[in-house]
């Protein structure tokens, strides 16, 4: 019996060994009952511990107290050599499996102690998700997120001006008590340089500027523009300017229709 062999029985058993020790300790193990019977109960042992535990949080001071009962269950091993001193008369057959024995025997309540902490911890980490999922359902639910409602004031047609064959819509949408106006023009003339169609509104004669566009090959364009103030606008008309910087029509009007 090789007891060097029989030391690394616990490192076996926790994959800790390189690959050609565990071929040599599985050769040992095929002949020395002793390892095979001390496997056994170590497998029934890590078999049976998790099903005698039920996942609660450990009580304060458990593990201080868990390694603290090992140590001093270490600490009351007799030494080999005293051992042999004690056990003098007997058989050297016998000495060498009571020494083998004795020295095996702390790693029970070692291999016990640790899976007992590795249980409880499980069970507090449970317990723990377990808390933290309640929260996550006790919290109230999020207030609604208040979307815009648009709805359609206005509908217009804009007419042509003599000699224009274009045409013109404009639509009023209130969007959150703002008016928004959109246009959307075809067929009109194609544009040179910096032109640019301008959208006025109207009240007392007097314009304000509603937007600017351009058009495609198509000559269809539109825009949008938001209009500022509480006013009541008369008049809605189109242009075309020499470029997007006129603060006053300075073209004749193409299309035009009463608010």
């Amino acid at each position: 019996m090789n007891n060097n062999s029989c030391d690394i029985l616990l490192d076996y058993f926790n994959d800790q060994l390189s690959e050609e020790q565990r071929k040599e300790f599985e050769t040992h193990l095929l002949y020395c009952e002793e390892c095979q019977d001390e496997l056994a109960e170590l497998e029934q042992l890590v078999e049976d511990l998790p099903y005698a535990a039920e996942p609660v949080n450990p009580p304060e001071g458990m593990k201080g107290r868990i390694l603290s009962t090992v140590k001093d269950e270490n600490k009351n091993i007799t030494p080999l050599a005293h051992k042999q001193t004690e056990a003098e008369g007997k058989s050297s057959y016998a000495k060498e499996t009571e020494n083998k024995t004795k020295n095996k025997s702390w790693m029970k309540p070692l291999i016990a102690a640790a899976l007992t902490l590795s249980l409880a911890g499980n069970g507090a980490a449970l317990l723990y998700i377990n808390n933290q999922d309640n929260e996550v359902a006790e919290e109230p639910p999020a207030k609604p997120i208040n979307e815009s409602l648009d709805a359609i004031k206005q509908s217009l047609t804009l007419s042509p001006s003599s000699g224009v064959n274009a045409e013109a819509s404009a639509l009023m949408i209130e969007q959150n008590e703002k008016m928004n106006l959109v246009i959307e023009a075809n067929n009109l003339p194609p544009l040179e340089g910096e032109e640019t169609y301008q959208v006025w509104v109207l009240k007392d004669d007097q314009p304000h500027r509603a937007g600017t566009f351009v058009t495609n090959a198509e000559g269809k364009g539109a825009v949008s523009y938001l209009l500022e103030g509480d006013k009541s606008w008369e008049t809605i008309a189109i242009t075309k300017e020499p470029n997007a910087n006129s603060q006053k029509p300075k073209g004749e009007i193409l299309l035009s229709s009463p608010i």
